[in-house]
Formats: structure tokens, sequence, C-alpha cells
């Protein structure tokens, strides 16, 4: 009778590790390995993409605009919208991207041997490379002329009453 139980016990215990011994020789777990240079570029300005997955292995970075209107000629990753390059021995790749017009863009980096995503940035492009950063757009018009154009008629407004009133005046004696 103890001697049953023991076995189960054993029996039970190698069910529930057998598994786990199974994961230990697993594939590396390359989820969200990669990193942007600059998360907030302006528009024209070049940044890395880095992504680390398996060594000697083909990897693909594809951009996606949103709003997607925005044309695949605002992207350019070594002239492409999408490119797929060759880890290095370490299983790093590097690729430069210019996105040309402001908006916001998703870079997904995928093992394109299983499809595996390795990577996903999100993006926000400012306005035109060297336009000051957080600075306001110049908007509405000039009021200057507005603004004297009032003041003439106030004063030929002013001077029509003092007439009046004179006029009145003169009138009434």
């Amino acid at each position: 009778m103890i001697r049953r139980k023991v076995l189960i016990v054993a029996a039970a215990a190698a069910l529930v590790l057998a598994p786990s011994a199974a994961f230990g020789y697993g594939a590396q777990d390359y989820t969200n390995k990669g990193t942007v240079s600059d998360s907030t570029p302006a528009a024209g300005e070049s940044f890395t993409v880095t992504v680390q997955g398996p060594a000697s292995a083909p990897v693909t970075l594809t951009v996606t605009s949103n709003p997607a209107s925005l044309p695949d000629s605002a992207i350019t990753i070594a002239g492409t919208k999408s490119l797929t390059k060759t880890t290095n021995a370490s299983g790093t790749a590097v690729f430069t991207v210019t996105l040309a017009q402001a908006g916001t863009y998703t870079l997904v980096a995928a093992d394109a041997a299983s499809g595996a995503v390795l990577s996903t940035q999100s993006l926000t492009v400012a306005g035109a490379a060297g336009a000051a950063r957080g600075a306001l757009p110049t908007t509405g018009s000039d009021a200057l002329p507005l603004g004297l154009g009032a003041g003439a008629l106030v004063l030929a407004g002013a001077g029509a009453v003092v007439v009046a009133k004179r006029r009145r005046g003169v009138t009434a004696a």
C-alpha cells in the first residue's frame, strides 16, 4: 500500500516536471529586444533602429504610417519601406531610418524565417528638421493695418460728432 502511494507520487512528480525540462531547451526569447536612437525625430532626420535576434538570421524591419494617407515615399530605410538584414554573430542588426513627413509611425522587426515579432516601436515625427521643437507655429494675421484703419474711423466719427454739435449750437442761437 505505501509502495503503491510512493510510486503514484513519483509518477505524478515526473509528469509535472517533464514539461519544465522541455521548456529549458527552447529558443531564446527575443521579444521586445529592439531600441530606437530617437523616439521623437524631426521630419527628415535620420535615426537608428537596433534589433537583437538570433545570430546570423535574417530580420525584417517594416515601417507603417498613421495616418495611412502618408505616402510610402515619406519613409526611407535604405530606400524602401521594408528591409531585411542578416544579424551579425552576436545577433544584432542595425537599420538607419529617415521619415520625411510628420506623423505617427510603427516599426516592427520580425524574424524573417519564422515570422516571430522581435520588436515593436512607436514614433511620433515632428515637423521639418531644423525647426525648433516645441515652438508653436505662426498663425493668424498682422493686426496693425486693421488697428490703424479702426483708429482712423474712430477719429473720423469723433470729428463728425464735434462738427454736428457745433452746427447745432450755431443754428440754435
